[in-house]
């Protein structure tokens, strides 16, 4: 099985989700006592956190190029274990330029998931926060990625700057600190939200955050549709191509 990088730490309940994912792929198809080899790298929330919401994404990047330049030449591959994170994806290719070790994007495992597994849904809603869900523009982050042509999908975000900022408060000051800081109040709207991408069209919701499939439920949605998790498709699809011979 190949060695991958994981990038953790936003949050650790997710890194956590990761490694447990992949390393339960790992013994299903390998048997006995089989681990997936692999290193993890858990920043601290707090400090990423704040350099999102200041916009400096250099120093964003910089805590994860840091430990890709230490350990690049002992992996197969990395895997970031955040949606967010990716926003600087450009920076970690860049990082691993000159190894020839891939970077699995999160919305191209999402893409793949989805034509295997549900390929009529063509429309798919996004809930997270305001810097996934607004920057439809930049073609290496999340939606940008999942709209190029050779993922074919569309994305709808809430309608109104004061629906986005009401999801965002939610992801930022509860969803971020973990399920159990999330109020009653919160998973309502969350729920509320999603059904109203649901009326417009959705015909599956991308919790945009991977901590927020601890919040959202499937038996909360309209007409039976979808919840994609992307954190755990890209763990298991991350598995999966380390188990490719």
């Amino acid at each position: 099985m190949k060695t991958l990088l994981l990038l953790g730490g936003m949050t650790p309940d997710v890194t956590k989700l990761y490694y447990d994912i992949i390393n339960h792929a790992a013994r299903s198809a390998l048997g006995g006592r089989h681990n997936a080899p692999l290193y993890i790298y858990s920043a601290n929330l707090d400090a990423m956190v704040q350099y999102a919401r200041a916009g400096d994404w250099d120093a964003f990047a910089k805590v994860y190029t840091d430990a890709i330049d230490v350990l690049a030449n002992k992996v197969d591959a990395v895997v970031v274990s955040a949606i967010l994170a990716h926003k600087v994806s450009p920076q970690l290719t860049q990082s691993l330029s000159s190894t020839g070790v891939p970077l699995l994007h999160i919305a191209d495992c999402v893409a793949a998931h989805l034509k295997a597994q549900h390929p009529q849904v063509r429309t798919v809603g996004l809930l997270g926060p305001k810097i996934t869900m607004l920057d439809q523009d930049d073609p290496d982050f999340f939606i940008g990625r999942l709209e190029a042509p050779e993922n074919g999908l569309k994305v709808l975000v809430p309608e109104t700057q004061a629906e986005l900022e009401e999801v965002n408060r939610g992801m930022m000051e509860e969803v971020t600190k973990g399920a159990a800081a999330v109020t009653v109040q919160t998973r309502t709207m969350f729920i509320r939200q999603a059904n109203r991408l649901i009326e417009r069209g959705a015909q599956g919701i991308i919790l945009g955050s991977t901590d927020l499939g601890f919040v959202v439920r499937k038996e909360d949605l309209l007409n039976g549709v979808i919840i994609i998790e992307p954190g755990s498709i890209h763990a298991e699809e991350a598995a999966k191509w380390a188990l490719r011979s």
